[in-house]
């Protein structure tokens, strides 16, 4: 078939675009000029901008999550050309598929991933734009609460990581997003739930946690820089430190179980886990440590944070952030301050809006300077990448991966 995606360098859409491609489809898209990281792999689609797109009443359009309202789509609509949404395709597409869907507020591409390396030979769509194309029966979904996308799934198999209220430019209120993952969770055949955060009895649930009430109970510690996690007599060892991280590997941990894999399977599979792209992203040049994470909201701010100080104790923490919307900056202005103080320096980047709201510069300078942090310049850049025996890390989910790329080049010129 012809496909068209609308926004295809998103992270979801160029996942998605990369397995049309490996079922032998013609793709074609649209989305802004920039490059992303998200593209590598999309070298065989033709990818349109918005000022010199074709529209064709013979392309089977596909409409990403960020772009239902966008005025691309008005005019496909007033076409009456064939358009559908990403997550109706998906659930179009696969029908045919058991599905197995990630969900939480945070640890969602981490766990979706690791899945996908203890399942090979499955078809699995990751929130950083990568895939595994694969000829089993089931389908692996890294499944997103925000415009409560993940409501048009019906999983066989689906994991609630942790609930901690975000979207509060589509979410009112923390009722209504916990309401979202109920119903999520209600949709489900079988639903694996963290019980610590999220303590519900229901027929279908298996709860998992610290706590002694979780149907399945893990205990956690570190030793010699690695997190080894204790569960069902069994312990495994992780290759990154924070307690985020084991309740992300036993969530997939329980999941896997539950398919069939064997714990043997299981620690093969995260020992040679990789991270995926712009989590714990990691240069060394001389005695610098540079960081590119995706933590953007304040618990993962905070997660991050206690990660890399209990590797690193002795060494001076800086951060590079830049706030990803102002209506969660805004809702969370205390949150976000309190967690960027743990840093031994912060600095701040411009807020990345990208098409969900417009961009206030007058607000954004209002609460900048409620945060009280310095903006991050180009003499704080040239300063930075003279100090010593430090960590840098550039956090944010926009486009802060440019500004941790121009500061390796720059790091990377004078050796």
């Amino acid at each position: 078939m012809l496909f068209y995606l609308i926004g295809i360098k998103g992270s979801a859409m160029s996942g998605l675009a990369k397995l049309l491609l490996a079922d032998g489809h013609i793709v074609f898209g649209v989305d802004t000029a920039e490059d992303f990281y998200t593209c590598k792999g999309l070298e065989e689609a033709s990818i349109e901008t918005f000022a010199s797109m074709k529209l064709k009443s013979c392309y089977y359009y596909i409409i990403g999550n960020a772009f239902t309202k966008h005025s691309v789509t008005n005019f496909l609509n007033k076409m009456n050309y064939h358009i559908i949404t990403y997550p109706k395709f998906l659930v179009q597409y696969y029908k045919n598929k058991r599905w197995l869907c990630v969900s939480g507020s945070h640890g969602k591409t981490t766990t979706t991933k690791l899945l996908s390396s203890i399942f090979p030979k499955t078809t699995s769509l990751i929130g950083d734009g990568e895939v595994k194309h694969g000829k089993s029966d089931y389908f692996i979904l890294e499944s997103c609460e925000y415009r409560n996308t993940f409501l048009n799934y019906t999983p066989y198999l689906s994991l609630v990581l942790n609930i901690d209220y975000d979207h509060p430019d589509f979410f009112k209120n923390k009722e209504e997003y916990q309401a979202s993952f109920h119903q999520f969770i209600s949709q489900s055949s079988i639903s694996i739930v963290n019980g610590d955060e999220y303590p519900l009895e229901m027929d279908h649930i298996i709860t998992f946690g610290l706590d002694e009430k979780n149907d399945i109970v893990f205990t956690y510690e570190e030793r010699d820089s690695k997190g080894i996690v204790h569960i069902l007599n069994k312990a495994f060892y992780l290759p990154f430190i924070g307690l985020h991280f084991a309740y992300d590997f036993v969530g997939a941990y329980i999941m896997s179980k539950i398919i069939g894999k064997t714990d043997y399977e299981i620690q093969r599979a995260f020992s040679n886990f990789k991270m995926p792209r712009r989590r714990l992203e990691t240069t060394i040049i001389e005695t610098q440590r540079i960081i590119c994470d995706y933590a953007h909201h304040p618990t993962e701010i905070k997660a991050f944070y206690k990660g890399i100080h209990s590797s690193f104790k002795d060494k001076k923490i800086i951060a590079i952030f830049q706030p990803h919307t102002l209506s969660r900056l805004e809702s969370f202005l205390n949150n976000f301050k309190e967690s960027l103080m743990l840093f031994d320096a912060c600095y701040l980047v411009q807020i990345f809006t990208s098409c969900r709201e417009v961009h206030q510069i007058v607000k954004e300078k209002k609460l900048y300077d409620e945060l009280e942090f310095p903006l991050y310049t180009k003499v704080i850049q040239k300063k930075l990448s003279f100090e010593k025996d430090c960590i840098v890390c550039f956090l944010g989910a926009g486009d802060i991966d440019q500004q941790y790329k121009e500061y390796l080049d720059i790091k990377k010129s004078r050796n």
